[in-house]
């Protein structure tokens, strides 16, 4: 909700352009992160922080 809010409050003025775009690429960003690690690294999404064992192979 907050991200909507955000991308609302940037996209209202028209000379804001370039501020979207840098909202629109960090969540890209961070979207294709998770994706990937959602894919290839599971385990790390499904440790809690602190739990040394996450590193363990």
């Amino acid at each position: 909700m907050w991200t909507l809010i955000a991308l609302f409050a940037l996209v209202t003025p028209r000379e804001a352009l370039v501020s979207v775009v840098i909202v629109v690429g960090l969540l890209v960003v961070g979207a294709v992160s998770f994706l990937l690690m959602l894919r290839f690294d599971r385990a790390a999404l499904e440790t809690r922080p602190g739990d040394v064992g996450a590193f363990t192979h």
